[in-house]
C-alpha cells in the first residue's frame, strides 16, 4: 500500500478525485486488500460522524450573538457624531475661544527680564572662578593677595 494511496483514500471517498484518478484507486484497492480494509474503516468512520447529532448553540449564545449584531459599529458611532447639529456648536466655540484669545485687551507683551550686571560678569569670569576655587582660594582677601603678587619683592 503507498502512501500516495492511502492520503487520497479521503478525497476519493468524498467523491472529491477526478474520474481518471478516481479509477486508479479503485483499481488499487481490488489488487491491495490492506489497502481495502483502510478504505472500509475510513468510510465507516466518515459514516459515524456523519450520524452525529448536529450542535445546537444555546439560547443564552443565540441572544448574545444577534445583540452583537444588532449594535452599531465604532464607525457608526463616530458616523453618528459628525453630524452638522453635533459639528456646528463645537466649531462655533472654537471659534469663539480663539477669537476671545487673539482680541483679548489688556494683553500684555513678553518682555525680556532685565540682565544683572554682577550676574553677567560672573557668567563672563566663570572658567577663571572655577580655576580660582580649584586652587582653594575661598574670599574677596585671598584674590586679592593674588593679585599682588607681582608686587612683592623676591628676598634673597
Amino acid at each position: 500500500m503507498s502512501d500516495e494511496l492511502s492520503d487520497e483514500l479521503t478525497a476519493y471517498i468524498d467523491g472529491e478525485l477526478p474520474p481518471e484518478r478516481a479509477k486508479e484507486v479503485e483499481a488499487a484497492l481490488a489488487r491491495d486488500p490492506k489497502l481495502k480494509a483502510l478504505e472500509a474503516r475510513l468510510r465507516a468512520t466518515v459514516q459515524a460522524v456523519e450520524a452525529l447529532p448536529s450542535p445546537q448553540p444555546s439560547a443564552a449564545l443565540r441572544r448574545a450573538v444577534l445583540s452583537k449584531l444588532d449594535e452599531p459599529t465604532w464607525r457608526q458611532k463616530v458616523l453618528q457624531w459628525l453630524t452638522p447639529p453635533r459639528l456646528v456648536p463645537v466649531g462655533l466655540a472654537v471659534a469663539a475661544a480663539v477669537t476671545a484669545v487673539v482680541l483679548w485687551p489688556g494683553q500684555q507683551a513678553v518682555t525680556e527680564p532685565a540682565l544683572d550686571e554682577d550676574a553677567l560678569l560672573v557668567a563672563q569670569n566663570l572658567e577663571l572662578a572655577e580655576d580660582l576655587d580649584v586652587v582653594g582660594l575661598d574670599s574677596a582677601d585671598d584674590v586679592s593677595v593674588v593679585a599682588q603678587l607681582d608686587e612683592l619683592e623676591v628676598m634673597r
